[in-house]
């Protein structure tokens, strides 16, 4: 987000925490119909809180246009580790949301507790950096805010996400790798900057 002297605070702070957001470049993923795809050198203001990243306009439309433009040629490929959640988890037994309000039996029990929308339950797919690499977590059961499209998990899932994370906290069978393409946002001229600015702040969550 560009910097502007008149932007007021409120501008500044974490939608969903309140949290101060800092100016930054990242790494971002997003699925496309054909695999995850990978964006270098993308400027953003990421949460110091909760870790969100928000993108500007212009910089979206520009990862729009990049994204639909099939003539344009990928930096490098990498490899990612790609996991099924179901396999990661301890069978039978059941899982339960936690609630944001009311009763489980209550409209409330699945409001979005940032923008008070509807959810509903979905299986998704998400991707985080940990250690410098991309992990890739398939079919995770979540309700998915109607409005702001923020997932939550319950208890259950999140550690088991939280594992991959830990040494050898994961089963080589439910890994499997895939190759990904890797874009680069930058303008040539700002590439070197920009990718030492990421490197030192190499950070990436979607949920």
């Amino acid at each position: 987000m560009k910097k502007n002297s008149k932007q007021p605070e409120s501008a500044l702070r974490c939608k969903y925490c309140g949290y101060d957001t800092c100016e930054d470049v990242i790494k971002a993923a997003f699925w496309m119909d054909d695999g995850l795809i990978i964006v270098e050198d993308v400027r953003a203001r990421v949460c110091e809180g909760c870790g969100e990243q928000f993108l500007d306009e212009e910089t979206t439309q520009r990862i729009q246009e990049l994204l639909k433009n099939p003539t344009v040629e990928p930096e490098r490929q990498i490899r990612v580790s790609v996991y099924d959640l179901p396999q990661l988890q301890v069978m039978g037994k059941e899982r339960h949301f936690q609630p944001t309000g009311g009763n489980r039996n209550s409209r409330a029990t699945f409001q979005c507790k940032y923008c008070e929308s509807e959810t509903v339950e979905e299986q998704v797919k998400s991707a985080f950096w940990v250690n410098g690499q991309l992990i890739a977590i398939e079919n995770i059961p979540a309700r998915v805010c109607k409005a702001c499209k923020v997932q939550f998990y319950d208890d259950e899932i999140a550690e088991t996400i939280a594992t991959l994370e830990k040494p050898r906290g994961v089963p080589d069978a439910a890994r499997r790798d895939e190759m990904v393409s890797v874009f680069s946002l930058a303008d040539k001229e700002n590439a070197a900057d920009n990718r030492f600015k990421q490197d030192a702040g190499d950070r990436f969550y979607e949920r």
